[in-house]
């Protein structure tokens, strides 16, 4: 069950940043303000709703799977590269998102200025972001490469 909300959840959270995507693109190409607005409405709106669940979900789910399986989250390389992907795509979303979307929202009639633009293309960057980490994490679970970490750790050997 675990396993299964795991795969929802990601999947959810891929198809969202697709969704972010095509929205920020399109957004970028209207003139008219309302439109716009409205547009960085519906992505806030995305990312509170949809995408900040799907994500935590997605997180918390992988760790539970790392711990309870043979995996581990350190024993090797591909659950620890997913979940330092994982982290820092949270990470850098909510720290960065939220101002570039507040930029974004500007009232019908105010001017493009250069700060609006900056915001329309980290948006993007953002979602084209997203869909790179997700995918990579994707590719990580279903290829499992690299094999074992092997720590280099003191042990003890026995006298001869």
């Amino acid at each position: 069950m675990v396993l299964l909300l795991h795969v929802i959840a990601g999947v959810g959270w891929f198809g969202i940043a697709a969704v972010t995507f095509v929205l920020t693109v399109a957004a970028m190409t209207q003139s008219d303000a309302a439109i716009l607005r409205a547009g960085y409405e519906f992505h806030e709106l995305l990312i509170g709703s949809l995408a900040r669940p799907a994500s935590l979900i997605t997180l918390g789910t992988g760790l539970i799977l790392s711990v309870g399986t043979k995996w581990g989250i350190a024993k090797y390389y591909w659950p620890l590269v997913k979940l330092v992907l994982v982290v820092a795509t949270i990470s850098i979303t909510a720290s960065l998102t939220p101002g570039w979307i507040a930029t974004a929202l500007q009232p019908p009639g105010t001017p493009r200025t250069g700060d609006l633009v900056g915001a329309q293309v980290n948006l993007v960057g953002m979602a084209v972001f997203h869909i790179l980490t997700i995918g990579a994490a994707t590719w990580l679970s279903i290829y499992k490469p690299g094999g074992r970490i092997r720590w280099n750790l003191p042990t003890r050997r026995s006298e001869q």
